[in-house]
């Protein structure tokens, strides 16, 4: 993929920082609510508005049960690891794989809105939470327009290795809920 390559290394940073920014927020989560750190004092908690620990400790950062920040890890990680790994596939996957995650992101894209009103009604702000909501927007549009300049080869697939792929990406997402539940 010679000329999509600027393309594909914009969205795997766009990705990696969106790993990097729930990475911590869903540390920041779990230590606060274990007790290992003091609320207050994280590298957002820059005023008595404007503060991470306080956003992360209301009901709202837990909207499916499961932390939100834990599950943007294990999405984005999971989007992560499926352009690297997916992108070393033959070409002839390449199409498929960018597709998909285009419809993936278009569906996270979609979900951000119910994080923003989410965010929206708190007393706090965490400048780190709607990071997420524009790097999703900037990953959805640089996949888009990496899909659209992968050429579709029509040749027939071998579906194994994106069955593997699937299982990989799909089941770290579960793993980090399992062992948020047994947590």
């Amino acid at each position: 993929m010679k000329q999509p390559s600027r393309l594909s290394f914009w969205l795997k940073l766009i990705l990696f920082l969106a790993v990097i920014n729930t990475a911590y927020l869903s540390w920041r989560y779990l230590a606060l609510e274990a007790n290992l750190v003091e609320n207050g004092t994280g590298i957002c908690s820059l005023t008595e508005y404007v503060d991470c620990d306080k956003v992360l400790t209301t009901p709202q950062a837990r909207a499916f049960y499961v932390p939100n920040a834990l599950l943007g890890f294990g999405f984005f990680f999971g989007c992560f690891l499926w352009l690297i790994i997916g992108l070393r596939l033959d070409e002839k996957y390449h199409y498929h794989l960018i597709r998909t995650l285009v419809f993936w992101l278009f569906i996270a894209t979609l979900l951000t809105f119910r994080f923003i009103w989410l965010l929206i009604h708190l007393p706090n702000l965490c400048p780190l939470c709607p990071w997420n909501h524009l790097l999703t927007y900037l990953a959805l549009i640089f996949a888009f327009l990496l899909w659209r300049k992968t050429p579709h080869q029509r040749e027939k697939i071998e579906i194994k290795p994106l069955i593997l792929l699937v299982t990989l990406c799909v089941g770290q997402f579960f793993l980090w809920l399992i062992l948020w539940t047994i947590w």
